[in-house]
């Protein structure tokens, strides 16, 4: 059974509950930040997600939050080369692998909720590996598009 992702709204009681757990400050700055990134159904961009902040917040903030949350597995780096990167929910309860398509007209990326490496993580054994991991990215022109 794939596990879709968990866009749920977290509460300011919830989203303190995860930093004070990572051992991160209640500040809610770090609560709205987290907030926005768990809501969203595709990965952010920092300038995305100052830019949906409902508080005054420099874009630098945004920058150093991003860090601590990432060094502390809350979430996790995704690289579309787009020349930037973007973030989603990370290491928790919450997330699950998966992978993105980017529409190269529109910008748009989806989520890929099927990965399915057995072949490869089979051959890659055999070759005398373990403790594999993988990052498989996507591009293409979405449908509307296709149709403009």
């Amino acid at each position: 059974m794939t596990k879709s992702c968990g866009h749920s709204e977290l509460s300011d009681q919830a989203a303190g509950k995860i930093l004070s757990e990572r051992g991160l400050k209640k500040t809610k700055g770090k609560i709205n930040i987290l907030q926005q990134i768990s809501l969203s159904h595709k990965p952010l961009s920092a300038q995305e997600i100052h830019s949906q902040l409902k508080e005054s917040c420099d874009l630098s903030t945004v920058f150093r939050t991003l860090t601590q949350f990432k060094d502390k597995n809350l979430i996790k780096e995704v690289n579309l080369d787009e020349g930037f990167l973007r973030y989603e929910m990370g290491a928790s309860e919450e997330s699950h692998h998966h992978h993105h398509v980017r529409c190269r007209k529109c910008g748009d990326i989806k989520n890929i909720e099927k990965c399915n490496m057995t072949s490869f993580n089979k051959a890659i054994m055999e070759l005398g590996f373990s403790h594999m991991e993988h990052r498989l990215e996507f591009t293409g022109i979405c449908s509307k598009c296709l149709k403009s």
